[in-house]
């Protein structure tokens, strides 16, 4: 009886663990390379390792890219489902006529949804 009762509550302490990281999980940040300096909805980023925070609420989201612990810009894009799974992060960009680069697209690792941006 008393092996049982162990036995249940610690099964119940590995589902409730589990699904407490699983949300927490969904709140961290991702690690983006910007290979190079452009402008994302008309912020200017540097190049650099960027934290990535996504917020997504229906089509709509907002992206913070935070370097060195500072927040560089938060923007507002579009969520789209591109039915793709991507392996790794990227930074898609559209170079301009001047020869500037604007991001227009940023892909997380894994979701098919990318997040794309209007200059």
């Amino acid at each position: 009886m008393k092996a049982s009762k162990i036995l249940g509550f610690t099964i119940f302490a590995f589902v409730l663990l589990s699904a407490v990281s699983i949300e927490a999980a969904r709140g961290k940040s991702k690690e983006v390379l910007v290979p190079y300096a452009g402008t994302v909805a008309g912020t200017r980023l540097a190049s650099g390792l960027y934290q990535v925070q996504c917020e997504t609420s229906g089509a709509n989201a907002k992206i913070t890219f935070v370097l060195d612990r500072k927040v560089i810009a938060t923007v507002e894009g579009q969520v789209v489902d591109r039915a793709e799974k991507y392996s790794d992060s990227q930074v898609i960009y559209d170079t301009k006529s001047d020869g500037t680069r604007a991001i227009t697209e940023i892909r997380l690792a894994k979701p098919s949804q990318v997040v794309v941006f209007n200059e």
